[in-house]
């Protein structure tokens, strides 16, 4: 899985660094790119998408990034950080192995470790989107979990066609919904970001949603 992987990134690198070099004005990091190990060996196969990096490794080298994700391995030092705080749980919640799903994000590259919301930037990094959905195609997980909010609910439509929403008894309404496309898992779930989870006192609720799917 990981050679498909590295091929869909080789099939690629260039149109990410001419992303990178049209915007090179701007303090981009990136492209996020995959490298997995244990995830493939788990009974509950977990991916998770983000929105973006917090910071990363800014290279147009394939190894140097994939190094980077191995080297961060899931947060593994990341004691306070809501978002892997609640992945741990949710790691937990499935009887995963800690350390042993597959993150992606939907935005390759950040901004000033923020979202690309000016207008150029956000237009042009959505063109990648494509290749998260090859990720997912590659990986064929069990479970998918969109932390992406609502706020990009227009580019998920857009990469999946006749995507249905369908909110979920227990949860706040339209904050979290499954997801139902042919090309994505039974069980796909879109949630707002997992800080956002922790603030608004949604994370019990989630996790026992999350612990039920198994």
């Amino acid at each position: 899985m990981n050679k498909r992987l590295n091929m869909l990134y080789v099939n690629n690198i260039n149109a990410l660094n001419n992303y990178r070099e049209k915007h090179s004005d701007n303090n981009l990091h990136g492209p996020l790119l995959l490298k997995l190990k244990n995830y493939f060996h788990q009974h509950n196969k977990l991916m998770v998408i983000g929105q973006e990096t917090y910071g990363w490794c800014n290279s147009p080298d394939i190894n140097e990034q994939l190094e980077t994700y191995e080297e961060f391995d899931f947060g593994v030092s990341y004691y306070s950080s809501p978002f892997w705080n609640i992945i741990r749980k949710v790691e937990r919640a499935l009887s995963i192995e800690p350390y042993a799903i597959a993150w992606s994000n939907l935005n390759r590259f950040d901004v000033d470790c923020g979202s690309p919301d000016y207008t150029e930037l956000a237009r042009d990094i959505s063109s990648f989107d494509y290749i998260l959905k090859e990720e997912i195609n590659i990986l064929t997980p069990d479970i998918c979990v969109f932390f992406t909010n609502h706020k990009y609910d227009h580019r998920l439509t857009s990469l999946y066609e006749d995507l249905m929403f369908e909110n979920i008894n227990g949860l706040p309404e339209k904050h979290f919904v499954r997801l139902y496309h042919p090309d994505l898992p039974e069980h796909t779930i879109r949630a707002p970001h997992p800080k956002t989870i922790r603030i608004k006192g949604w994370e019990n609720d989630f996790i026992k949603y999350i612990e039920a799917i198994k």
